[in-house]
This record gives C-alpha cells, structure tokens and sequence, in this order.
C-alpha cells in the first residue's frame, strides 16, 4: 500500500453583481460649528440620495455612519511657530448598487459634491455561496484525478480516501485584475466592472491497493 498525497483546485470567474460605493467626507474649517454644519449638510444629502437609490431598486441595501469632529494642527507655511488649528469632521455614507450601470454616474456625482469614493465589488451572497460549493467539489475531483494519475504510475489504484483539508490560509473568494464591459455616459469617468474568482483549494492524502 502506498500513501500519495495530492492538491486540487476549483475556480470559477464571474461578472461582479454587486457594488458598494462608499462616499468618504471630510470637511475642514477654523469654526468647529461650520465645520459641523457642512459636514452633517453633505452626509445628510448623500443619505437621502441613497434612499432614493433604494426606493427605487436601483441600491438593495445602504449604511449611513455617524459623524465625528477632531482636532487639526498645523503650522502656517513658512513658520515654524504659527500653529494653524482646524476642525475636520467626516462620515462615511454606503451605498450597494443592484443597477452596476449607475457606478459611473454615481461616483462622478459624489466626485463633484467634493467627496472621496470608494467601490468595493461583489456577487451576490447567495450566488457566491452556490460557486463555492462547486468550487469545493471541483476541487476534491481535481485532487483525487491527481492521485489516480500517481497511483496508475506505479501500477496501483486508489483503495481510500484518507484526508481532504482546506489550507488554513486560503481564501475561497477574491477579486482579479481582470475586467468586464464598462459603462459610462459623457463627462463621467470610466468605471469597468470587474470579475470575481471564486476558487477553493484541498489538500487529499489517499492510500492505494495493489491494481485488480
């Protein structure tokens, strides 16, 4: 009986579903209550677009954060001893995007309102984990395909499957530098929506038997 010990991989690559633009803002002033003002004038605004989002299915979901103020020193240019103090106060508003075509126009609207984006790109939950499931199985096959092709080498065939793990470190579900078609009107910046890879990896240990 010989022990062989093999790895397989199942991926699966997938236009992105969902897109969750998060609006960052910050707003600097001398007068802490102006600070204040502006700040809770754009968060609010920003919030009452992401209702209108949903109310119209176009967003599925969206998160407003609570404002906060602190403190900055700086010094004015040039001197090393004129302390320049300011108020900053920001929030962070979350939007998720059903309707990807409305990525573009949404961030450059967010861009213009003097606010700093972010868009972090997904499938959806229940997609994602039915592609992790095939991911898994692929994954097992791949592996025990390996082995049989190790244990044909030597004249022997899998008799048992004795182990199959997940490496503690891996990931089942990441984005790729690879992108699907973009949509943007005139004056908006291009936005390219990205594929997901949804991969899962195992490690088998399988014993053999003599071939019949």
């Amino acid at each position: 009986m010989t022990t062989i010990r093999a790895h397989g991989t199942g991926e699966s690559h997938h236009r992105a579903e969902r897109a969750t633009v998060s609006a960052h803002i910050s707003v600097a002033s001398r007068d802490r209550s102006r600070s204040i003002a502006e700040a809770s004038s754009l968060h609010n605004r920003i919030a009452e677009r992401a209702h209108g989002l949903r109310e119209r299915g176009d967003a599925t979901w969206h998160a407003a954060d609570p404002i906060s103020t602190w403190t900055r020193k700086t010094y004015e240019q040039g001197s090393k001893s004129k302390v320049i103090l300011e108020y900053v106060t920001s929030s962070r508003v979350r939007i998720k995007l059903a309707n990807l075509d409305l990525v573009a126009s949404l961030v450059t609207e967010l861009a213009e309102a003097g606010v700093r984006t972010s868009v972090d790109w997904a499938l959806t939950e229940a997609f994602r984990l039915q592609c992790e499931r095939r991911a898994r199985k692929a994954a097992v096959a791949e592996a025990r395909a390996r082995a049989e092709d190790y244990a044909d080498a030597l004249g022997e065939r899998i008799d048992r499957v004795a182990i199959v793990e997940e490496p503690a470190e891996g990931a089942p579900l990441a984005a790729q530098a690879r992108f699907a078609s973009a949509n943007a009107g005139g004056g908006e910046a291009e936005v390219s929506i990205p594929e997901i890879t949804v991969r899962a990896t195992v490690r088998g240990e399988f014993e053999t038997a003599p071939a019949r």
